[in-house]
């Protein structure tokens, strides 16, 4: 797996993954940096999994860690641009009633936006 973070203003970090999501160990330096820019008060993540081809049980508790500790802060987690294969797989686990899902990093943009606005 890939990672490239992207700051955006009002505290929003874009973080564009591809390749394949694993192994625990794959997400080691990512969370890392995650964890240092949520003390950054980074608390709105948008996953941008347009390039992620593939994903496992590992990649999804990381996905729920994520998740976890930006709620504890008020935050957000929003996945955009997921495959078929993990639309399905969120659909199965029955993550999509945990995650915000959205089509592209526009829309989960537009969402964020609209959810400070409240």
């Amino acid at each position: 797996m890939n990672y490239k973070t992207e700051r955006k203003k009002d505290h929003v970090l874009i973080i564009h993954l591809s390749g394949r999501l694993v192994g625990e160990f794959q997400t080691i330096p990512l969370d890392e940096e995650i964890e240092d820019l949520v003390e950054k008060k980074y608390h709105r993540i948008i996953f941008d999994l347009s390039e992620l081809e593939f994903i496992n049980s590992s990649g999804l508790t990381f996905f729920l860690k994520i998740l976890t500790r930006v709620r504890k802060l008020n935050g957000e987690v929003i996945l955009c641009a997921l495959n078929e294969l993990l639309k399905n797989l969120m659909v199965t686990t029955k993550l999509n009633s945990f995650f915000t899902i959205c089509e592209n990093v526009e829309s989960a943009v537009d969402h964020l936006e609209k959810e400070k606005s409240l």
